[in-house]
């Protein structure tokens, strides 16, 4: 069976949403997940209104994609109203895709819903039959999700842009954001950008030191 991660989401208070708003943050999903699927080449599907799923045949960009669909989702929402959701991320082998993402099966799955449902205080968790490997990333999870969860409209429109960019630079957020490259910089900062890098990409160490030969192969 085939090593994947599946990342299981649902949307924050989304019972809550009348149906404008509602209609709103499903359309801001919607583009988040497509843009999602172009980028990482994953298959993806929201099903039961407020709830998704993605499989990523590389795991080493679980993160990443599940960071980006937030920061999405916070930077399209307005003073008085947040927009944010809850990933379970699941490391593991999976059956052979059905033709629906949601019907589909497997270790990668099971933990990602269980993850999922797990979650209560905190919006991101990441799930691995690997033990060692779940403690090691599970506290500085917890501190990375306390930060994305408090990034104002501003810095999550900032940092979603940023990570976006073909050849990211203060400068060239700032002709983005059509700011000043001071202010680019300063919401930058204030989102703890850097810190946030290197938490991406201490999860990619991980996963190539818990799942990867020096070949490159992932491991069964």
């Amino acid at each position: 069976m085939q090593q994947v991660a599946v990342l299981t989401g649902d949307l924050v208070g989304s019972s809550e949403l009348n149906s404008q708003d509602f209609a709103k943050i499903l359309q801001r999903l919607s583009a988040s997940l497509a843009l999602a699927s172009e980028r990482y080449q994953c298959r993806y599907e929201i099903f039961r209104g407020d709830a998704f799923q993605l499989v990523l045949n590389d795991p080493r960009q679980a993160l990443e994609c599940a960071l980006a669909i937030r920061l999405d989702l916070k930077a399209s929402g307005d003073k008085s109203l947040a927009f944010d959701a809850r990933i379970g991320i699941g490391i593991g082998e999976i059956d052979p895709l059905a033709e629906f993402v949601s019907r589909s099966n497997g270790e990668a799955f099971i933990l990602s819903g269980r993850g999922l449902d797990s979650l209560k205080r905190h919006f991101l968790g990441i799930f691995s039959h690997d033990s060692q490997f779940t403690q090691r990333i599970g506290l500085l999870t917890k501190f990375a999700d306390h930060q994305v969860q408090e990034l104002t409209i501003k810095q999550a429109q900032a940092l979603s842009i940023y990570w976006r960019l073909a050849e990211p630079s203060h400068a060239a957020l700032a002709k983005q954001l059509n700011s000043s490259r001071v202010n680019a910089t300063k919401l930058l900062n204030q989102s703890q950008y850097q810190l946030l890098e290197e938490y991406k990409l201490f999860f990619i160490q991980l996963m190539e030191e818990f799942y990867y030969g020096n070949t490159g192969a992932i491991r069964s």
